[in-house]
């Protein structure tokens, strides 16, 4: 049965190919802005110290706290692009901030750094959510053929594999992007010795620029604020009804975790462990271990977190392809064991004077493949999962995934032991101050054993509550869009995926 469109006719892109377009610039301007912001995020603890731990653990916290209350109300109110670009400028001040640090040393009064955390989280959780909604109606117009759509781009795709088709674009656009802004900081500063000054200014130009260009350039879909369509059998009833309230909107988070739909709760684990080794990355890995290292400085770190990002996007590629054929729950099985060897590798080889390149490659290899099955695969599964409520299920993303990655970084900081041993060092720029790590690690390694166990749950719900594979009219298989986005529309069946 064909669904409702999410957009005025009249503003409907007239191609697939134009549709594919459109959104792989909407890719683009993203990833500039969110690129300078994750960059960064790596930096802070290694310039900021213990201001730069504590700052990033706000801004996860207040990302976290706006999906839970505002951020799908934003979305739904605004529309998917108008909201991008409202976070994206929300997160400009939060790049902002680390150019003020730079110019005013916050050591002593970080308020100014804490107040522009605080901010560009909230902002994040206004752009992720509206990253969902303006992926699932992309996804949906590219499968939907329109009357000025040719012969061969009249034919019906899966939605399933449109998601990830489209998942493994955005993941690899926005992974490219984030490695080359993560190596810009260590480009101007060891190449070029440039100061941080001039470091984090470019960074704020050019997420300045992006925002603007998100509003002048990108497509505009207009959605039905109902979600008129098939609703998935597995949705609340009471939920569908209170959609137009103002409290089921600002709260549309919360509801689907709490009962909205049976299978959110189990979605938690894969959304925790990938916060967990985030925090444990950038603010472990980071800011004690590469200086303590044999790299002996911590100004490799933005190397580093960039070979992270260039792994996670190449791979992003490969399994947006291979989840197509054997599915995407292999693909997330095999991130979250990722995620466990990293906290693994550190439990066996605690001494970090030892780390050297071959193993701390080794470590940041395996975040890139974890981070890819997330910044892919996962979000194109939520889409399929939950395609009755967009907003509440990318809110869900921000609310599971900030709110450990909060919790790791407080931990980070607060996770403190009082006789100095294998397992429990001192960090450098926090005063000597003994820290544990073991029970971080063994925090990730639980958390990934958690997320393989919820997704075989929750897969089971969604098998026993759905019919068939979702498509609008027929089965015809994803056609090569890598093709169409260089502008050869006509495919053979040959061609087919």
């Amino acid at each position: 049965m064909m669904e409702a469109p999410l957009y005025n006719h009249h503003s409907r892109l007239p191609s697939r190919r134009k549709t594919l377009v459109n959104f792989v610039l909407m890719a683009v301007l993203f990833s500039a802005n969110h690129g300078c912001t994750v960059a960064c995020l790596a930096l802070a603890t290694a310039q900021l110290g213990s201001v730069g731990a504590w700052q990033s653990g706000i801004l996860y916290l207040t990302y976290t706290g706006s999906a839970v209350m505002g951020a799908t109300l934003v979305v739904k109110q605004l529309g998917a692009r108008n909201a991008l670009v409202t976070g994206m400028a929300l997160y400009c001040l939060y790049v902002a901030c680390f150019w003020f640090a730079t110019i005013s040393p916050q050591q002593d009064n970080p308020t100014a750094v804490f107040l522009g955390a605080a901010i560009g989280g909230i902002g994040g959780g206004f752009l992720w959510t509206a990253h969902g909604t303006y992926f699932s109606h992309a996804a949906q117009a590219y499968c939907t053929p329109d009357a000025e759509s040719s012969p061969e781009e009249s034919s019906v795709l899966l939605l399933e594999d449109a998601t990830s088709f489209f998942a493994g674009i955005f993941a690899f656009v926005y992974l490219a992007e984030e490695v080359i802004l993560k190596l810009l900081s260590t480009l101007l500063v060891q190449v070029w010795h440039l100061s941080w000054e001039t470091v984090f200014a470019t960074y704020t130009l050019i997420a300045v620029s992006s925002s603007v260009g998100m509003l002048f350039l990108v497509h505009n879909y207009h959605h039905d604020d109902n979600h008129s369509g098939e609703s998935s059998p597995s949705s609340s009833i009471t939920s569908m009804q209170h959609t137009e309230t103002v409290w089921y909107k600002v709260t549309a988070a919360w509801q689907l975790l709490k009962g909205g739909d049976p299978k959110m709760i189990h979605m938690v684990g894969l959304n925790a462990v990938f916060g967990f080794t985030g925090a444990f990355v950038n603010s472990f890995v980071n800011g004690q271990v590469v200086a303590q290292s044999q790299l002996g400085s911590s100004s490799y770190v933005g190397m580093l977190t960039a070979i992270t990002a260039a792994v996670a996007a190449i791979m992003s590629l490969v399994f947006g392809q291979v989840s197509q054929r054997i599915g995407k729950g292999p693909v997330l099985i095999a991130g979250a064991l990722c995620f466990f060897l990293v906290g693994f590798l550190f439990l066996v080889h605690p001494t970090l004077q030892t780390w050297g390149w071959t193993s701390l490659l080794t470590v940041y290899c395996l975040q890139g493949i974890g981070r890819s099955t997330f910044e892919g695969t996962l979000k194109a599964l939520f889409a399929d999962y939950f395609p009755q409520e967009k907003e509440g299920a990318f809110a869900n993303i921000i609310l599971q995934n900030g709110l450990s990655s909060a919790i790791g970084f407080f931990l980070s900081i607060n996770l403190t032991c009082s006789k100095a041993s294998t397992y429990c060092i001192p960090f450098e720029n926090d005063d000597g101050k003994l820290h544990n790590v073991l029970a971080f690690e063994l925090l990730i390694m639980i958390s990934a054993v958690w997320a393989v166990c919820g997704y075989w749950r929750a897969s089971i719900l969604h098998k026993k509550n759905s019919g068939p594979e979702l498509s609008l009219t027929t089965s015809t298989p994803l056609h090569n869009g890598y093709q169409e986005i260089l502008g050869q529309d006509r495919v053979s069946s040959s061609d087919s995926m």
